[in-house]
């Protein structure tokens, strides 16, 4: 998936030459776009919107993709520093006298307490140290969906969502869904069934788990927070 490389709408091109352009005269008439716009005007911004939103989901998606080796070790790091701490654990239990009888000098002529006891001091300042870090942290965790050019496509064609629809639709979702749908297409991301679910099926599962509380009052949350944002700048 991430070897497609995204297709940018033509501004010049005749209306109806790609499926957004339907969804967004749909929003234009139903009065969900900013009046300030024309119907020809929003038709190019929401193709503008659409290009970004892929360009940026498709970078996005191989910085992770060159990132997620780096998980995966980080992720291996704490398993291998609880292994390490099991083991000095085990060491720990052993008696002194018994590790000098087993132990034979290489370059000094007799086993010498000192170095026993300063190797078990190392090791219990070392269990010390990988328990106050397991205690501190863990492994960060982004969920367990890893389809990154989905999830970053649909953050992408959110933030066109809320620049451009400033009213509530009784249908917002299905007609965000149509919107992603459709965008994925006329990009020309791969549109093969996943999971034996068609791509508008699929969209429509992500989006609803990408947005738990629905479309309409994420959208609601974000151009509130985007207005707060705008006005502290201001200084109002």
């Amino acid at each position: 998936m991430l070897a497609a490389k995204p297709q940018w709408l033509a501004n010049d091109a005749p209306y109806g030459e790609y499926l957004v352009d339907t969804v967004a005269l749909e929003l234009f008439l139903r009065g969900a776009a900013l009046s300030t716009y024309g119907e020809d005007e929003f038709v190019r911004l929401v193709r503008e919107g659409v290009s970004a939103a892929a360009s940026l989901a498709m970078m996005f998606a191989r910085r992770r993709l060159h990132w997620w080796p780096g998980k995966l070790l980080l992720t291996r790091l704490f398993e291998d520093i609880q292994h390490i701490r099991s083991r000095i654990r085990r060491i720990e239990g052993l008696d002194p006298g018994e590790i000098r009888t087993f132990l034979e000098p290489i370059s000094i002529r007799k086993v010498r307490d000192q170095d026993v006891e300063a190797l078990r001091s190392s090791m219990r300042d070392l269990d010390g140290a990988i328990r106050d870090f397991l205690e501190s942290y863990r492994p960060h965790s982004p969920g367990g969906n890893y389809d990154w050019l989905t999830r970053n496509f649909i953050d992408e064609c959110f933030e066109l969502w809320c620049r451009y629809v400033q009213v509530e639709l009784y249908d917002e979702a299905r007609v965000f869904n149509k919107l992603l749908a459709a965008a994925w297409r006329d990009v020309g991301f791969p549109t093969r069934e996943q999971d034996g679910q068609r791509l508008e099926d699929r969209i429509a599962d992500r989006v609803r788990k990408h947005f738990s509380d629905g479309v309409c009052s994420s959208r609601r949350d974000r151009q509130e927070l985007t207005r707060l944002l705008d006005n502290e700048r201001a200084g109002l």
